[in-house]
């Protein structure tokens, strides 16, 4: 794999688009200079701009290694000719023909652009695709933005100013373990977050249990008392459905009477309007006796009306007694109020009084026989707080009515009740007087009757038949008024039942569900103030809390599943970064000894003669750990309470140069020249161990003089054969070396511009 082409549109001086092809040394199968191409410009034309489009393009983040502050630096920012870009766009071409990246592409181009708003994208072949991809992909090649495939001035002497840990970090990196260590570092970066979820999972499960625990005592009490409430709501049904069953049926009775006996009065009235007609043809001369007759019944229809009229009052006034009295007895004790802010505060108060003696109580126990009765104490003030919770959900509680407001309700119940007896009485006694008058017309009436009945012989029978007609009607509109009075009568009961029904069970009496069958209202009675009973001592229990109790039970039984899960994924995720360890390790061993072997061999070609190698050093390491930082007010420093301190060792790198003719004990003695020339030699070490398909080299070899640049450029040649070069230099032995020379310049306009010169 080589690289073919590189596109650059609006990076930094590249404002216009600008190509640079590589194909033409990197397909080249013959030559001496075959894959090493040079870019030479004077200073501030742009050359290093280029290897940061390709840094940038592999999926570099960091502004540091890009020369920059912010994204927008990247982007063409203008000049006096030329205004500023909205985007950047670098696009590497690859050849892929060998399949080293795992895409079924012979080339791969990896696009990445960016907008002055922050958006950016990343693409493989024009498809869009991730960050994260992109580096799996390179890695798998062998190239990465931080790798030694691209290398500026300050990397090349990197490696001689770094830690001896950090020279190990970089030769991992050489050893071409990188795929392993991303491995790693996922693995344990999802070991890291399992943990964290393992945890929480165990710090909610350790919530949950007591929780769990006391849902299922109050889900087993709230399951029986749901028993009895169905109990009670088909005792309720039983009853109320036979009582208003009852008297839907004495209305319906009462309805059809008063229907059939409207139907005969008027047929009876209109048969007595006949016969009247007929005895008025017939009446000639006895019209005097038979007006005095005429005016003695109408008296007696009147008195009968009112007599009627007293009786219906009467019945009427009786009902009301009887409901009065029933009321009497059915007076309630509780009554139901709105909740108001007033009514909370008051009752807050209280229960806050109540905590403090609760809390005086706790602190003066002398022995274990108080802490029952601190408990009972403890207990009540819990539930007047749920039932103010209650009161305040519901929007009303239950309020036992004083003794004195039952009593004054008693007392103008019975004042009601007297009253009323003592209209029954008046109407009594009209009654009585009423019926004393009917009595005497009816005598009188009958004495002119049979006074009439020798003077009229001919009207007898008319008159007999008027008589049991209107006889007959009378009793047909007494039948009618006590269905009237029964009528209004059931109407007062249907109603109050009505009532009852709706304040009991919170539904209309045309809900209940009666099956017809025969009740026994007493027994059926007693049966539901027990089952009241039984509710009230469970006491007041939601009834969701059976539902809450299941879903915490799914809930519990899932993060049990959810934290055996997790321990097997730890486990996975250990053995992964065990085998990753193992294979870095082995990986390093031999890219060790190898570079190191390679590092002597061109550290004398370059130094012409010396000594030179690598050697491991353990190096002990002191982390320090604490729980808790404290302020110290007089040194104005923090301090560490219970810190700790942990030693690990790790294995380190040291370098040791000692050129031809010198006795050097350290690295710091090296010159300049001699630190850049140490620094190459590792640097050519370390590609060669792992060649990457292609390096840019930016200027390392600028302090170098001719003859070292002599032995730069024959290293170099040496090594090409298996990596295509890019140099960026102002070398001319370098230049001699390249197969493919490009110029970059720089004119008024702010923007960088190409020249290509093919040596070869």
């Amino acid at each position: 794999m080589f690289l073919k082409k590189l596109e650059i549109i609006g990076f930094k001086s590249f404002a216009k688009k600008t190509i640079l092809d590589f194909s033409q040394t990197g397909a080249l199968n013959g030559g001496k200079n075959i894959g090493i191409t040079a870019i030479v410009g004077p200073n501030g034309s742009g050359k290093s701009n280029i290897a940061d489009a390709l840094r940038w393009a592999m999926g570099e983040q960091s502004m540091k290694y890009l020369r920059g502050k912010k994204t927008q630096d990247i982007i063409f920012a203008g000049s006096g000719k030329k205004a500023k870009l909205g985007s950047a766009q670098v696009s590497i071409f690859l050849d892929n023909s060998r399949k080293q990246i795992p895409l079924e592409y012979d080339e791969v181009i990896i696009t990445r652009k960016i907008y002055r708003s922050g958006e950016s994208e990343y693409l493989v072949n024009g498809s869009k695709t991730r960050l994260i991809d992109i580096v799996d992909l390179l890695a798998k090649a062998g190239i990465g933005q931080r790798s030694y495939c691209i290398v500026n001035q300050g990397m090349a002497d990197q490696i001689l100013n770094a830690t001896p840990i950090e020279r190990r970090a970089i030769l991992e990196e050489a050893a071409g373990v990188k795929e392993f260590q991303i491995k790693k570092q996922r693995s344990a970066r999802k070991l890291k977050s399992t943990k964290e979820n393992l945890e929480r999972v165990e710090r909610i499960l350790v919530e949950i249990e007591p929780h769990l625990k006391l849902l299922k005592r109050q889900s087993t009490r709230a399951q029986k008392g749901e028993v009895y409430r169905v109990q009670l709501r088909n005792s309720q049904n039983m009853l109320y459905g036979s009582l208003w069953n009852g008297i839907s049926d004495s209305v319906k009775n009462a309805e059809k009477i008063k229907e059939n006996t409207e139907g005969d009065v008027i047929n009876f009235q209109k048969e007595v309007n006949s016969i009247v007609c007929e005895l008025k043809k017939e009446s000639g001369n006895t019209v005097s006796l038979q007006d005095e007759i005429s005016k003695l019944e109408l008296l007696q229809r009147k008195n009968n009306q009112k007599l009627n009229l007293i009786e219906r009052r009467l019945i009427v006034e009786e009902g009301k007694l009887i409901l009065e009295k029933e009321r009497t007895r059915d007076i309630k004790l509780v009554e139901v109020v709105p909740v108001g802010i007033k009514m909370i505060k008051s009752k807050l108060s209280g229960i806050k009084s109540q905590q403090k003696r609760l809390i005086e109580r706790i602190e003066a126990i002398d022995d274990m026989t108080q802490i029952q009765e601190v408990k009972e104490y403890a207990r009540s003030i819990s539930m007047e707080m749920y039932e103010l919770y209650e009161s305040v959900v519901n929007g009303k509680m239950e309020k036992k009515k004083p003794k004195e407001e039952i009593a004054k309700q008693k007392t103008i119940n019975l004042k009601r009740v007297q009253v009323i007896t003592e209209e029954v009485k008046k109407l009594e006694k009209k009654k009585s007087v009423l019926q004393k008058e009917a009595d005497d017309i009816q005598k009188e009436l009958t004495e002119l009757i049979k006074k009439d009945q020798n003077e009229r012989r001919a009207s007898i029978e008319l008159e007999d038949k008027l008589r049991r007609i209107r006889f007959e009607l009378d009793k047909k509109k007494d039948i009618l008024n006590e269905a009237k009075i029964e009528l209004a009568k059931n109407e007062v009961k249907e109603e109050d039942l009505k009532n009852r029904i709706r304040s009991e069970m919170r539904i209309n009496p045309d809900k209940l569900e009666y099956n017809g069958e025969a009740v026994d209202a007493a027994k059926c009675d007693r049966n539901i103030n027990r089952l009241r009973f039984q509710l009230e001592q469970i006491g007041g229990i939601d009834g969701s809390i059976i539902e809450e109790y299941e879903e915490t039970q799914k809930r519990y039984d899932f993060l049990l599943k959810e934290s055996k899960d997790l321990h097997e994924v730890m486990k996975r995720l250990k053995k992964v970064v065990r085998e990753m360890d193992l294979r870095i390790k082995d990986e390093f061993e031999n890219a060790f000894n190898f570079i190191n072997k390679e590092f002597i061999k061109y550290f004398k070609i370059i130094f012409n003669g010396g000594k030179a190698m690598m050697k491991k050093v353990e190096i002990e390491i002191v982390k320090r750990t604490s729980k808790k930082k404290l302020h110290d007010e007089f040194s104005n420093e923090e301090m560490d309470e219970n810190e700790s301190t942990e030693n690990e060792k790790q294995i380190g790198i040291e370098i040791f140069a000692e050129p031809e003719g010198k006795k050097i004990t350290n690295l710091g003695m090296l010159s300049g020249g001699e630190r850049t020339l140490t620094s190459i030699a590792m640097l050519f070490a370390i590609i060669s161990h792992n060649p990457p398909p292609f390096a840019f080299l930016d200027e390392v070899e600028a302090a170098l003089d001719e003859a070292n640049s002599r032995r730069f450029g024959k290293i170099l040649n040496e090594l090409s054969g298996k990596t295509q070069f890019v140099l960026i230099s102002h070398n001319r032995q370098t230049m001699r070396e390249a197969a493919l020379l490009y110029g970059v310049t720089m004119g008024d306009d702010g923007i960088s511009r190409l020249l290509s010169v093919k040596l070869d």
